[in-house]
């Protein structure tokens, strides 16, 4: 595909702040909006609105493009967060203008990384969906991939706080439309933060909950439930950011089937 010299230069814009941020490549991010959105607010402080537009058409018909020209950007899936770039996550959410702006950010941070929920599914969610048993802190997913899933320690009893601060919808609980990304990618990319640090992505997050799934030795079948995944062989986009997990999707239907065999 021959770029003209205006796309040139927004996919170059693009591609630095990627490489910067750990989101990967175009060909993995420019079909995800959120990445976009987090470019937009972070990358191009400064610019005027009608540019802003420009940007995001650009980048958008950009990545339309890629996706019916190759099958690469389906195929892996962005690195997850480690350990220090999940605390800095925190901590920024802790650190916005206002209480109820910690809040949202809060309740972003814990159900993204801590349960690995779609964006849809987080502007779902109910104070009373999040529960505790066992000593455990779980989310009732609802909707076509209806599951439930525990929240990993320490965003469990955040969440749990949340939940019983607030009746209702746990996430910007005055927002009236509710089937769209937008109400959580708007929110990550308007995230107060030092240029220098990372930035929430949704898809970042589901891929941290995911991976740490992995390195656990979490059963592939049972992780697959727990992230509302349809089979195993989706696993495959996760399992190469992890070390020693199965590479290609015939061995981790293979470890999957070994796994069943010693139930």
């Amino acid at each position: 595909m021959v770029l003209g010299q205006r796309d040139a230069s927004v996919l170059r814009r693009f591609e630095d702040f990627c490489a910067l941020e750990g989101f990967g490549p175009p060909d993995q991010t420019l079909h995800n909006g959120d990445v976009i959105e987090a470019f937009l607010a972070v990358g191009c402080r400064g610019l005027a609105p009608h540019s802003l537009g420009t940007y995001r058409s650009t980048l958008c018909r950009l990545g339309r493009a890629r996706r019916t020209t190759s099958e690469f950007c389906a195929s892996f899936a962005p690195p997850p967060y480690d350990e220090l770039e999940s605390a800095a996550l925190w901590s920024m959410a802790q650190h916005q203008s206002s209480d109820l702006r910690i809040a949202n950010a809060t309740v972003l941070v814990a159900t993204l990384i801590g349960a690995g929920l779609r964006p849809r599914e987080l502007a779902h969610l109910r104070a009373s969906d999040v529960v505790r048993s066992r000593a455990r802190v779980r989310v009732i997913v609802r909707g076509r991939d209806r599951r439930i899933v525990p929240v990993l320690p320490f965003y469990g009893d955040e969440l749990a706080r949340m939940a019983r601060e607030r009746h209702g919808y746990v996430f910007r609980p005055g927002a009236t439309v509710r089937d769209t990304k937008n109400l959580v990618g708007e929110t990550c990319a308007k995230l107060a933060r030092d240029p220098d640090e990372v930035v929430l992505s949704s898809a970042r997050a589901r891929a941290t909950f995911i991976c740490r799934h992995v390195a656990a030795g979490t059963g592939l079948s049972e992780l697959c439930a727990l992230a509302g995944l349809r089979d195993v062989e989706s696993l495959a986009r996760y399992a190469r950011h992890v070390e020693g997990a199965p590479r290609s999707k015939a061995a981790l239907r293979a470890q999957a089937a070994d796994e069943a065999r010693q139930r």
